[in-house]
Order: structure tokens, then C-alpha cells, then sequence
């Protein structure tokens, strides 16, 4: 048997965009942090792509004097301004799909 021969590779997990679910993933962050861009940080009366969601929320609100209350295109839930996701970085801890990441806790009897 050669080198390695028997054992599995562990599963890297891609990443994925919180703002549209798990099941929407990516081959790299910079192709997610794009898609966010387009899809979730795009000013829906100008078409600027912001950085941010709360970028677009203080653009909107002192540009076009709108206040837009959810993130665009994203799940319910997942739609508002409390968190600042961008790419992989700032989801809650909750829902970190990442097992290496999660705090182990055990269940209270």
C-alpha cells in the first residue's frame, strides 16, 4: 500500500452566502464576496454595489433619502441589519456551518 493509501481526505467546505442560505455556495470567498455585492450590497435605485449591508442601508438613507429596512434578495430572517456579514466573516455563531468553529456544548439534563 502507498502513502496515505486507506485513509479519507477530509471534506473542506466551501463557502456559502448567509444572506441566501448554506445551499448557495462558492469555489472561493472572492467569488462570494462578489456575489454578495451583486446581489444583497447593490443600491436598488442607483445600481452602486456597496461593500456592506449597512453601507447600502446609509447610502440609501443619505443619497436617495430612502431608509430600506431589509437586506435585498435575502432569506427571512436573514433580511435584517442587525449583523454585518461580509463573505464569511461576521456570521453568527449560530450558524456557523463550520463543525471546527462551533462551541461544543452539551445538553442540560
Amino acid at each position: 500500500m502507498g502513502k496515505g493509501a486507506g485513509r479519507k481526505k477530509k471534506k473542506e467546505s466551501k463557502p456559502w452566502c448567509w444572506y441566501c442560505g448554506p445551499e448557495r455556495e462558492f469555489e472561493d470567498e472572492t467569488i462570494l464576496i462578489q456575489h454578495q455585492k451583486n446581489k444583497h450590497f447593490q443600491c436598488l435605485t442607483c445600481h452602486k454595489k456597496l461593500n456592506t449591508a449597512t453601507a447600502l442601508k446609509t447610502h440609501c438613507l443619505y443619497v436617495h433619502k430612502e431608509e430600506i429596512t431589509r437586506v435585498p434578495n435575502a432569506r427571512a430572517g436573514r433580511d435584517e441589519f442587525g449583523f454585518d456579514v461580509v463573505g464569511m466573516d461576521g456570521i453568527p455563531d449560530e450558524d456557523d456551518l463550520d463543525p471546527n468553529k462551533r462551541s461544543k456544548t452539551t445538553p442540560s439534563a
